[in-house]
């Protein structure tokens, strides 16, 4: 589960609607929450990925352009708690927004080329929206 972290992020960031309404505060506090890695039961539950824990992400290139590809597992960590369930996210647990108004990522990728003659680079920000 830990390699679709970001990826998870990531959809959720670029999904949802902002006019559905959170769940109630009662459906939350009935649903378990669990601490990142641990496994999740089956049903429905909050995932929380702490502060400040690495959170391995595993990164793929790959594909039929290439002689061969690249398969690394890679750290990175949260500055803030982030509570995920379904496409709402929380820092706190108890204030939900939809996942898009709290978290904005960008994937960008650059190749070398005559432009840009150095290794080729893959970006992933993940920032707080600013809205």
């Amino acid at each position: 589960m830990s390699r679709f972290v970001f990826s998870a992020l990531a959809a959720l960031a670029l999904t949802g609607c902002a006019s559905m309404t959170p769940p109630s505060p009662e459906k939350l506090a009935s649903l378990p929450v669990v601490v990142f890695p641990a496994k999740p039961p089956a049903g429905e539950f909050i995932f929380k990925l702490p502060k400040g824990k690495p959170i391995p992400t595993h990164v793929i290139i790959d594909g039929t352009a290439l002689a061969s590809g690249a398969d690394q597992t890679l750290d990175a960590t949260l500055a803030n708690d982030l509570y995920i369930y379904g496409k709402w996210i929380s820092e706190d647990g108890q204030h939900w927004k939809p996942a898009k108004d709290m978290i904005d990522v960008r994937v960008t990728v650059s190749l070398p080329s005559d432009v840009n003659p150095k290794p080729g680079e893959i970006r992933v920000t993940v920032d707080k929206a600013a809205r």
